[in-house]
């Protein structure tokens, strides 16, 4: 009996099946192959084998009582009555593959929350064709605000420093060949739930913040794409396309696993331009 359990489980584990379909399977045979040993049991009480026909007797009732909370757990939404399973689980570890398989449901829901916390671009969509990359310097009284701007939007639920809920093992598989690092709050950073731009002494300033009331200086804007801001001005109407915050916590790839470091946030620009029909004079750059 034994043999056959033994090979049906090998089979079994050769098919891919959903585990919960795979548990009740099993539920199923130990549930048919226990009633053998009640069987072998009463057969050696009836030779005179008391130690031994007791001995399969216990094991018999033990074996059913399982099977029957597996019953509960796998063919019903019931609670099973006097389930011991979470004081042997406390004490014996481990985790059920259904309970990861409701932990990997989380996860997607908690992405999906994610997704509908994170603010959309607060300027529009803009095709990519029209956007150039900002070159952004910020200040030590800035990068200060860039930090503070961080932790409003932690606090309010729109930063998650998780990585997106991949564990070591996970994000090492999912990196790419020439990626060595990977951010928790995502590689591609977070919109800014407000963000501006204004001339300040001559010079283009980004402005952000969780709102218009609460906004900071966070940087200046250096070059868009390979000119200058004035340079670039002249030419184009230019508009914020986009204001992300980038950098935080990451794991690096290392020798014998992901190692954890810290990097100051700091703010990604992309601007949109469209061609003026005539240059902006030199006087109203």
């Amino acid at each position: 009996m034994i043999s056959f359990l033994s090979l049906a489980s090998h089979y079994m584990g050769m098919i891919n099946v959903k585990s919960k379909l795979k548990n009740q399977v099993y539920t199923i045979m130990a549930f048919v192959g226990n009633w053998y040993l009640l069987y072998i049991g009463i057969r050696f009480l009836q030779n005179g084998r008391f130690l031994r026909g007791f001995l399969l007797l216990a094991i018999f009732l033990a074996f059913l009582y399982f099977s029957i909370m597996n019953i509960y757990y796998f063919f019903t939404t019931k609670k099973a009555p006097l389930d011991i399973s979470p004081i042997l689980e406390k004490y014996i570890g481990g985790t059920p593959e259904e309970i990861r398989e409701k932990e990997e449901f989380r996860q997607r829901l908690s992405r999906v929350e994610r997704a509908s916390r994170q603010s959309s671009s607060p300027s529009g969509v803009f095709d990519d064709q029209m956007l150039l990359p900002a070159q952004v310097r910020s200040s030590p009284v800035q990068k200060s605000n860039i930090e503070k701007i961080a932790l409003q939007m932690e606090n309010a639920g729109m930063l998650f420093k998780d990585y997106n809920g991949r564990s070591d093992d996970e994000i090492q598989t999912q990196m790419q060949p020439d990626q060595t690092e990977v951010y928790a709050i995502g590689d591609n950073g977070v919109q800014l739930p407000y963000a501006d731009i204004r001339m300040v002494d001559d010079k283009p300033t980004v402005f952000a913040g969780m709102n218009q009331i609460e906004e900071m200086p966070v940087g200046e804007i250096a070059k868009v794409g390979l000119s200058n801001f004035s340079n670039a001005k002249l030419e184009n109407h230019l508009y914020l396309a986009d204001a992300l915050l980038i950098g935080g916590e990451k794991k690096v790839a290392g020798r014998s696993g992901m190692i954890t470091e810290k990097e100051n946030y700091s703010i990604k620009i992309n601007i949109a331009y469209k061609r003026r029909k005539t240059s902006l004079p030199e006087g109203l750059k």
